[in-house]
């Protein structure tokens, strides 16, 4: 078993424009750092007293702020509005959110979506997660990670379970979204505290509020009044380009400012297929949390901690999950990866010169 604080399964949201700082003059890839204090005990830690459990982006290269700038704040006006990056004390100790594993195994679902087939799910969350896996990284080489198809699953909950078996579920929302209605898709990461170790990730994907498939009419009245859409209903988004920025973020990136990078907080408007590739910016920030390898996708284990379990939680009995008990650990899941709708048509990629994109 491992200490208190990690053992103990707690609960926050972190909100990619809330607690974190985010990095308003960065122009490079980003991840999220999570922080605790020395002067804190693990209990302490675990239950995130105020002062003990901290989180920020950091971005590469990392850009630093003067003296008198408070962290967690972004520096005063142009031209010096540089986030601050680091902690102001030493007590902090800080640990970059991310997977410690090269091989993860992701499930659909089986409710799937009314617009679209689970054949059609499955090809479309391949072909993205191929998209990163095959970048050709600086110097050479690949990303050191391999995803698996597990299946289909009954479960489509956003969980982790510390005494029972998991799966990182892509999901579809057709009738209510009970997240913001801005978002298109949220990826939620489940992660320790105290090392920044991944966990577990969970996908999903609003299709109450927008329409995926421009093959099938969206069903405006399917969720009724309490779909959870408020204004934000109806308008039209490529599915491979989303799932393909959330694939991003279920690897570990977070949102930039890179301008044309898939990883931007928004986009859409008449060049939103561009973001079905990636672009150098995304490139590096992959290549960063996976180093260059070479790894068998079909010799991997890509068993989740506590093993694998197409059932939720609460529906399991013991010994119904797949593999082997990992050591006992806990974290606390982060909202990473809500993909907003604000704003679609001021965001379209901007692409270099003689690159073809579809339209």
């Amino acid at each position: 078993m491992g200490s208190p604080a990690l053992d103990r399964f707690t609960f926050a949201a972190l909100a990619v424009a809330g607690i974190a700082a985010w990095p308003s003059s960065a122009r490079a890839y980003c991840v999220t750092e999570t922080c605790v204090s020395s002067e804190c005990t693990d209990e302490e830690i675990g239950q995130k007293k105020p002062g003990c459990v901290t989180a920020y982006y950091r971005c590469d290269p990392i850009e630093t702020c003067p003296s008198t700038c408070q962290w967690g704040q972004t520096c005063p006006p142009p031209p010096n509005d540089k986030p601050c990056t680091s902690p102001p004390e030493a007590k902090w100790t800080c640990s970059t959110i991310r997977w410690n594993r090269t091989c993860m195994g992701y499930a659909i679902d089986d409710d799937g979506s009314k617009y679209f087939d689970l054949e059609t799910i499955r090809r479309t969350v391949d072909e993205a997660f191929a998209t990163w896996a095959n970048a050709e990284c600086p110097g050479g080489g690949k990303p050191g990670f391999a995803v698996q198809y597990m299946g289909d699953v009954s479960c489509g909950d956003v969980e982790y379970n510390v005494r029972a078996g998991n799966a990182n579920v892509f999901t579809f929302r057709d009738a209510r979204w009970q997240r913001s209605p801005e978002q298109i898709a949220l990826t939620t990461q489940i992660f320790s505290t105290v090392d920044g170790e991944v966990y577990n990730a969970d996908v999903e994907m609003n299709t109450a509020c927008y329409q995926l498939n421009p093959d099938i009419a969206f069903d405006r009245e399917s969720g009724g009044k309490d779909d959870g859409c408020g204004a934000s209903r109806g308008s039209s988004h490529d599915l491979l380009a989303v799932v393909t920025h959330e694939m991003g973020h279920f690897l570990g990136l977070s949102h930039t400012q890179h301008e044309g990078a898939t990883m931007v907080t928004s986009f859409g408007g008449v060049d939103e297929l561009a973001f079905r590739s990636i672009e150098q910016d995304d490139i590096n920030g992959i290549c960063a949390l996976f180093p260059p390898a070479e790894i068998d996708p079909v010799a991997c284990n890509p068993i989740p901690r506590h093993g694998f379990s197409p059932e939720c939680g609460a529906e399991q009995v013991t010994g119904c999950s797949l593999g082997a008990m990992p050591r006992g650990g806990g974290g606390r899941p982060g909202w990473l990866g809500g993909l907003s709708a604000a704003a679609i048509a001021m965001a379209a990629r901007r692409r270099g010169r003689g690159r073809a994109t579809e339209r």
